[in-house]
C-alpha cells in the first residue's frame, strides 16, 4: 500500500502501512523523491507498521543519507515496541531520532521550524 503524505509549514508526515519489507521496498522508496524539496523535516509514522525486515532498515538508512545530505533531518514516531526492538538489536535506533508522537516530535524540532531552511 502506498504510504501517505501530510506535508505543511516546512514538515512531511508520512504514514505507513502493515509492513516496510522487501516486498515494500522493492516497490516504493520510503520517502518518494518529489516530496524532499517540500520541506525540511520529514517524520515516519509507524503507527500502522506491525514488521519491519533489513530491506526496511536499508531503506531507511538510504533516505536519511539523502536526507542528510541536503541537510534536511529525518525521524521515526509511533513505534510499537517489537520494531523498536528490532531496531535496538540491529544498532540503528541511535541514527534516527524516535518521538513517542507527532507533537514530541514537533516540539523537539519547534526551534528549527520557525526558522524556514535552517536545517
Amino acid at each position: 500500500m502506498e504510504p501517505v503524505y501530510y506535508c505543511e509549514n516546512n514538515v512531511c508526515v508520512v504514514e505507513y502501512q502493515d509492513s516496510i519489507d522487501f516486498e515494500f521496498c522493492q516497490n516504493h522508496n520510503l520517502i518518494k523523491k518529489e516530496y524532499i524539496p517540500l520541506a525540511d523535516l520529514f517524520i515516519l509514522d509507524f503507527k500502522n507498521i506491525s514488521f519491519i525486515d533489513s530491506a526496511g532498515i536499508g531503506n531507511m538508512v538510504g533516505v536519511f543519507r539523502i536526507l542528510d545530505a541536503q541537510s534536511k533531518s529525518l525521524c521515526l514516531i509511533n513505534l510499537r515496541s517489537n520494531i523498536r526492538k528490532v531496531l535496538q538489536i540491529s544498532e540503528i535506533e541511535h541514527v534516527f531520532p524516535i518521538f513517542d508522537s507527532l507533537q514530541d516530535a514537533k516540539s523537539h524540532y519547534k526551534s528549527v521550524l520557525s526558522s524556514p531552511k535552517a536545517l
